[in-house]
């Protein structure tokens, strides 16, 4: 395992601050900003330190975890007009 220096620690702590700034709730909940950090960690470790190379990490977390949402609600949304099709077929009068 890779130990991180105070330097990287506080790089990670402005982007995780900065990038989280803007959701609701005074900076995400806490599952958006545990995977927003592991990532940042993952980053890290692989060498990426730098305050920028941190930041469009933290934002390419933050963007995937927005789509993710957007997909499963339009994947559910998709679910449930099929299953409202398949109730209005089935209580059709002949």
């Amino acid at each position: 395992m890779t130990k991180l220096d105070e330097r990287v620690i506080a790089n990670m702590e402005i982007v995780l601050e900065d990038v989280c700034r803007g959701l609701p709730n005074s900076g995400g909940d806490h599952a958006t900003r545990k995977y927003v950090a592991q990532k940042l960690v993952q980053a890290a470790k692989k060498g990426n330190t730098t305050l920028g190379g941190l930041e469009a990490v933290g934002r390419r977390a933050l963007q995937q975890i927005t789509q993710g949402s957007a997909t499963r609600r339009a994947e559910r949304g998709r679910e449930l007009a099929g299953s409202n099709n398949q109730l209005r077929s089935a209580y059709r009068p002949h």
